[in-house]
């Protein structure tokens, strides 16, 4: 698993002191199983680097919970546009299994940037890692079949299943729980 540090120092090339700088201006947190972390309708004030766990971005339509994307371990985690624009989320965080996370929150964000202009490296990596994962789910929804979607699911995160509830999982491939339950009976990612 990549950590912050394999980020800043070893992809970004930025210093050890510049990592040490940045772990100040975050805080650590332990959130809990099934907190929400941002409800939908509020506004995102914090970008999340995930050390453990699984968090789960998702809207509710017609009182069905729509899952868009799973945050885990080595990742970023955040509702970008509202943390971007400071409007209403469109979507709530979960924790689906407890998490440990460095925060950042949007004033200490602004700060680094206005200060420090090496920081804009960070602010793309971020928004880029965060725009491909959101193209490569919208593809995948577009023109992979479900089994094909499942396939990617594994690929992208290895132990999903392990952490996180079938309908969780049928909800973020577009699918109903019975349908996931049928591609599972494939035996996908054992060999296959």
């Amino acid at each position: 698993m990549r950590t912050l540090y394999d980020i800043i120092v070893g992809e970004l090339g930025m210093t050890e002191d510049d990592y040490d700088y940045l772990v100040e201006q975050c805080e650590v947190l332990m959130l809990e199983d099934k907190s929400v972390v941002l409800e939908e309708g509020g506004v995102c004030e914090f970008i999340d680097f995930v050390e453990e766990g699984v968090l789960r971005i998702y809207r509710e339509k017609d009182g069905e919970q729509l899952i868009s994307d799973f945050h885990t371990a080595g990742s970023f985690s955040t509702s970008y546009r509202s943390f971007i624009s400071k409007e209403p989320s469109l979507a709530s965080i979960q924790v689906l299994k407890k998490c440990k996370v460095m925060r950042l929150s949007k004033v200490a964000y602004d700060r680094l940037l206005n200060e420090f202009p090496i920081w804009y490296k960070l602010a793309k990596y971020i928004a880029d890692e965060l725009f491909i994962k959101k193209c490569v789910k919208e593809n995948s929804l577009l023109m992979d079949s479900a089994y094909d979607r499942y396939k990617l699911l594994l690929k992208t995160y290895p132990m999903i299943g392990l952490f996180v509830a079938q309908y969780h999982i049928a909800s973020y491939l577009g699918i109903k729980p019975e349908s996931l339950s049928r591609i599972k009976s494939l035996n996908i990612g054992q060999g296959n």
